[in-house]
């Protein structure tokens, strides 16, 4: 294990454009990965990697913004970003967004939407949006 050198091949490759590469150099910047911690420019990276279509930078970017990770809080943008990294598929942004209309953070409160969008990740083997549905079910809420 090297991970200087995998960020330092990580650089190269977003450098060229790769947005796997930024989303993964994001993280070692998130967690201090080979690097030092710096969620300034983890968000950066995310925000770059967004920008190439990546869903799961579009959901972390969304995270940053919805726990203030790096920028200040702003409920709008992380449910903007998590409906987008949903439209592209990624199950856990969809888990994100239910969650979101669940309680009401960003959005009014939606339990029949919190509920659709719960089994939509269900139904792409999310393990927690699988849970979260069956909390709605055995409470009643949205069902």
């Amino acid at each position: 294990v090297n991970k200087e050198k995998a960020v330092d091949l990580y650089q190269l490759a977003a450098d060229m454009g790769h947005a796997g590469a930024t989303f993964n150099l994001a993280v070692c910047y998130k967690y201090g990965r080979g690097v030092s911690v710096n969620k300034k420019k983890a968000v950066e990276l995310y925000q770059l990697a967004a920008d190439k279509g990546h869903a799961a930078a579009t959901n972390s970017l969304a995270y940053c913004y919805q726990y203030g990770d790096g920028v200040r809080v702003n409920m709008e943008k992380a449910v903007e970003l998590y409906q987008l990294a949903a439209d592209k598929g990624h199950a856990g942004a969809t888990n994100n967004l239910a969650y979101c209309y669940y309680i009401g953070d960003g959005v009014r409160v939606n339990m029949e939407k919190a509920v659709e969008l719960y089994q939509l990740a269900a139904d792409k083997g999310h393990a927690g949006a699988t849970y979260n549905l069956a909390r709605c079910y055995d409470d009643g809420e949205g069902v």
